[in-house]
């Protein structure tokens, strides 16, 4: 008896693709490179500025923060507008007093005029320093999590080494680099320095984003490479950078200070840092290192209070606590 039914026929295997060349290795690297340099330039700044909006809507602690931190701008703008004090030989050292609220250092300026003058080489290096954070941290992440192989175990260990180090050693170390060090290597090594915590972030939220069951279908929808990272795997990847600003601001002031008053980096004449450092010279002038210490003080606990809330506005889990 015949077997009339028809054969089956089964699908046709899908055709491999084959590897992609050295060229488009390269050129793709090349554009997830240049789409990481636009992002790191631009994003620090818009993606901190979200996480403010968004905390600042319904956390009392963002706007405390922000009502002292605006108090010190303020104070930072009058200072660029005064000019440097003066000091009078006759009145050094003199303790707080009517005549001068905040007492004067060695050199007899008065303390609390030094204070408002130096807080613009003070807070803007720390602010100027957490940018670079951001934007060194956003570049290094981003490219550690998506090239993979050989360039994220080259960026990764160059990002834990640095974490690694304390403060002062990367300063110094840079320090000792570059010739004709000033205070903007110093606002450098700090934004060095801080860095790692930002890298370390962005590529884990790198890493995890690429995974996503939406980038996967970007790419099985025809989408390039530098499209998907730039559109689908970086915008998410982003999400911590704008709540670890904020810290990174505070670790920057706290660090330029303490290096400053220790005199082991490149002092700014005028920074609070430097002013706390005169106790060296006079270690009963107790006002040298309190007045400024409040302020930097006031400047770190309201940017933490502002990270705090910015980070919890960006989680869901932690919103409205």
């Amino acid at each position: 008896m015949s077997d009339d039914r028809a054969p089956t026929l089964r699908p046709a295997a899908p055709a491999r693709r084959p590897p992609p060349s050295v060229v488009e290795r390269i050129a793709h690297r090349a554009e997830v490179v240049r789409g990481t340099t636009v992002a790191a330039l631009r994003d620090p700044a818009r993606m901190a500025a979200s996480a403010w909006w968004s905390a600042l809507q319904g956390d009392r602690r963002a706007r405390a923060g922000t009502l002292v931190l605006a108090l010190l701008v303020a104070l930072t703008m009058v200072g660029l507008l005064l000019p440097p004090p003066l000091g009078h030989a006759e009145e050094a050292l003199r303790a707080p007093s009517l005549a001068h609220l905040f007492g004067t250092d060695a050199s007899g300026r008065d303390v609390l005029g030094a204070v408002v003058r130096g807080a613009w080489p003070t807070l803007g290096g720390g602010a100027l320093a957490a940018f670079g954070a951001g934007t060194l941290g956003v570049a290094l992440g981003a490219l550690s999590g998506y090239l993979r192989g050989a360039s994220d175990a080259f960026v990764h260990r160059t990002i834990e080494t640095v974490q690694a180090l304390p403060a002062l050693v990367v300063v110094l170390i840079v320090e000792a680099i570059v010739p004709r060090a000033g205070f903007g290597t110093l606002i450098v090594a700090i934004a060095l320095s801080r860095s790692s915590e930002v890298a370390l972030a962005v590529r884990a939220e790198v890493l995890r984003t690429a995974a996503l069951d939406h980038v996967l279908a970007a790419r099985a929808l025809g989408a390039g490479p530098g499209r998907v990272f730039a559109f689908h795997v970086l915008p998410l990847g982003l999400v911590p950078v704008g709540a670890l600003v904020p810290f990174a601001f505070t670790a920057a002031v706290a660090i330029e200070t303490a290096i400053q008053a220790l005199g082991v980096g490149r002092v700014h004449p005028l920074a609070w840092g430097a002013l706390m450092g005169g106790l060296r010279a006079a270690p009963s002038a107790w006002w040298l290192v309190a007045f400024p210490a409040l302020f930097v003080a006031l400047a770190a606990f309201s940017a933490s209070l502002l990270g705090d809330a910015m980070r919890d506005a960006a989680d869901p889990r932690l919103r409205g606590g």
